[in-house]
């Protein structure tokens, strides 16, 4: 009975000192950041996946303790609060063997409850507003691209077309700060699940695979979402609507985000089938979908085609 309960704690003792030496890195080195922000929520899922929710929880708690003494309080709060529940949801779909999209959704709805706690509480103790805090970052962004262009000797006429687009954008941007928020979370839970995998089965755990993208089916029903956004984009405007535009305007972004996502799916299945695709180009194919527009309507018309002519499912 006694070693029952010797080998959780000391588990725990172990995976809360590599939290906090990992909390640690990222602090204090710059380039770990990003890494640590992956690799954190692993021992929370290890240990949920070993033990159940209160070791975890204890092991969160340990660790929580050990970071606000060694590096900071508030660290330590936003440290185990953001990657404790990230982890806890990572263990607890991998324990229980959620299906994919539920476990997309649960590692989604911890990061967005989580965030939203950190910012609620950063503007009521703080007064810092991180929504605030994104407009002003873009429009630094955009004042310091238009020093740049001004600078390469680009036209006055191309520079005044360019300035009215950037201040179109940041007319919009408080309106789909929300979407982008939770769109941006749920790709950030989905590497963060692909990441907890690997590591988990390179330490001997026998997880189920994650489907990959190439199987990954969008409802026919995002085509309809995205006419009925177009329409309701065409009345706000026309009609001087502000909030049927804006809601337009949010359905609009979602049904194109995920039609982009079937088109990829569709892009990935068809170079599967000649070549093998390793976890490197896949990456580096998602992220020429966020920093290439072609590659967005490229992806954004092959959805549309895989879902109006079921291409995928024709070949099964």
């Amino acid at each position: 009975m006694e070693h029952q309960h010797i080998t959780p704690m000391t588990t725990a003792g172990c995976f809360a000192a590599i939290m906090v030496v990992l909390a640690f890195l990222s602090t204090y080195v710059p380039f770990f950041s990003m890494i640590g922000f992956f690799i954190m929520p692993v021992p929370m899922a290890v240990m949920y996946m070993k033990f159940g929710l209160r070791q975890a929880l204890l092991t969160g708690i340990a660790a929580g303790i050990l970071m606000s003494i060694t590096i900071s309080p508030v660290e330590a709060i936003i440290q185990i609060l953001t990657f404790g529940a990230v982890g806890m949801a990572i263990g607890a779909g991998f324990r229980y063997e959620w299906p994919p999209a539920k476990m997309l959704f649960g590692v989604t709805a911890a990061f967005i409850v989580t965030c939203s706690v950190l910012m609620g509480a950063a503007y009521l103790f703080m007064g810092i507003n991180a929504f605030t805090m994104i407009q002003d970052l873009f429009s630094d962004a955009t004042a310091q691209m238009i020093a740049q262009y001004e600078a390469s000797g680009i036209s006055e006429v191309q520079i005044v077309e360019y300035k009215q687009q950037f201040n179109q954008v940041q007319q919009i941007l408080p309106a789909l700060l929300p979407l982008l928020f939770c769109l941006a979370t749920m790709i950030v839970g989905y590497a963060n699940i692909k990441v907890a995998q690997v590591i988990l089965r390179r330490l001997g755990f026998s997880v189920q695979p994650f489907l990959p993208i190439r199987c990954w089916e969008i409802p026919r029903s995002m085509i309809y979402l995205y006419i009925l956004a177009i329409v309701m984009n065409y009345w706000g405007t026309s009609r001087d609507i502000g909030w049927l535009y804006i809601i337009g305007l949010n359905l609009y972004q979602m049904a194109f985000f995920f039609i982009c996502i079937e088109g990829i799916a569709l892009l990935f299945y068809l170079i599967n089938r000649r070549f093998h695709m390793g976890n490197g180009l896949q990456a580096l194919f998602l992220i020429s979908f966020f920093i290439m527009p072609v590659f967005s309507y490229a992806a954004f018309l092959a959805g549309i085609f895989d879902m109006l002519a079921n291409y995928r499912k024709k070949r099964a």
